[in-house]
């Protein structure tokens, strides 16, 4: 799977077909189509979706070479977000969509509710650390399930848990 750059963004056309990678509560098929056909609650996305409502043409597991981590606070989920530790080796569980450019696009604007633009925090990482809510967990729990990953409870509770490394 190619890594694609912000800049590189603009030579995709808005029906190109893309792959979208999570590994959050997004894994969560029922919660990513949140993004996609609107969410009347507005609690967790916008209420009025993606212009394009149409299903992924395809989703499927994913492994991360790279362990997960959670850290900040979210307002949605009341604890740590997650993250991808690209300086460690290790792995994370997620799924990716296969989706068309336009819901891409709409997808990153309802997630940070702001343009595009993203940096990382120059704090360490053990500064800026915080647990995930249960909730948070249930969620992203239930899309590993319906993925068809297998954990024992000891391996939950391992992958979930800051400063353990699968």
């Amino acid at each position: 799977m190619k890594i694609v750059k912000y800049e590189e963004l603009k030579k995709y056309n808005y029906n190109d077909y893309v792959w979208y990678g999570c590994y959050g509560s997004n894994i969560n098929y029922d919660r990513f189509m949140l993004y996609i056909k609107g969410d009347n609650s507005g609690i967790y996305s916008s209420s009025e979706g993606c212009e394009d409502k149409s299903e992924p043409l395809e989703s499927k597991k994913y492994i991360y070479n790279c362990p997960i981590y959670f850290a900040g606070e979210s307002k949605r989920w009341t604890g740590g977000m997650a993250f991808l530790d690209y300086m460690n080796d290790g792995k994370s569980y997620g799924r990716i969509y296969k989706i068309k450019m336009s819901q891409f696009k709409s997808v990153l604007k309802q997630e940070d509710n702001l343009p595009f633009i993203k940096f990382t925090s120059i704090k360490k990482l053990d500064e800026i650390l915080n647990e995930p809510s249960d909730r948070y967990i249930d969620v992203i729990k239930k899309g590993l399930i319906s993925c068809g990953y297998d954990f024992s409870e000891e391996e939950s509770k391992k992958y979930f848990k800051n400063g353990e490394r699968c």
